[in-house]
């Protein structure tokens, strides 16, 4: 009888042991895992995403613009500036300006269309006569401009909010500079930039190019 539970007593020890081994076993595979499993998981939550660029990886400087040939102002050129300029200033609202001028033209006996395309050419040439005997006007710097944004700025949607710039103002300082408003697929930028302008006006060089105030090196 004695044998028969000293029998049992030691197959329930052993049982206990293997079962003791078998989970200690358990837990340092399982302990083993766990701090991999975590520096992986650090791995990845401290990976950051790539900056996006809206540069073009190669800048284009160079560009060809329409160019506007200013009337040489004569003496009557100057009357006119005087007639003309005096009785708009004296118009609050000027989406009159083609009105006003062709009645003036009727008061003096003129052509009123031909006035007001004299009128046009005297304006640019006395504006702009300082910089020189031609220019990029209007609708032709609008051209520039897009064409400057079209070959730098790389986006699927790519459009030109607003802007300001500032034109030449003598001939010593040919350039043109300011800044646009863009907005690049859904995201807004400024961009900043310097013109400079050789060979009568025929060739703009961008010779300064900013993102948001931080200048791109080309």
């Amino acid at each position: 009888m004695r044998f028969i539970v000293n029998k049992l007593l030691l197959i329930g020890s052993l049982g206990l042991m293997l079962g003791a081994c078998s989970t200690a076993t358990d837990t340092e595979g399982r302990s083993g895992n766990a701090p991999e499993e975590t520096t992986v998981a650090a791995i990845n939550e401290t990976e950051e995403p790539e900056e996006r660029s809206i540069v073009a990886n190669e800048i284009t400087k160079t560009f060809y613009p329409e160019v506007t040939k200013l009337r040489s102002l004569t003496e009557k050129d100057l009357e006119w500036y005087d007639i003309i300029m005096t009785r708009l200033n004296a118009i609050d609202d000027y989406s009159g300006d083609r009105e006003t001028v062709y009645e003036i033209a009727e008061e003096n006996n003129e052509d009123p269309e031909d006035l007001w395309f004299r009128w046009l050419e005297i304006v640019e040439a006395k504006w702009h006569g300082d910089i020189g005997d031609y220019a990029v006007l209007g609708e032709d710097l609008d051209k520039l401009f897009s064409e400057i944004i079209e070959k730098n700025i790389v986006g699927e949607d790519v459009e030109r909010i607003d802007g300001r710039y500032k034109l030449p103002d003598d001939e010593e300082n040919l350039t043109t500079s300011g800044n646009w408003n863009l907005d690049v697929d859904g995201e807004s930028y400024e961009i900043g930039f310097v013109i400079e302008h050789k060979d009568d006006f025929n060739i703009a060089e961008l010779i300064e190019l900013s993102i948001d105030g931080e200048n791109i090196d080309f």
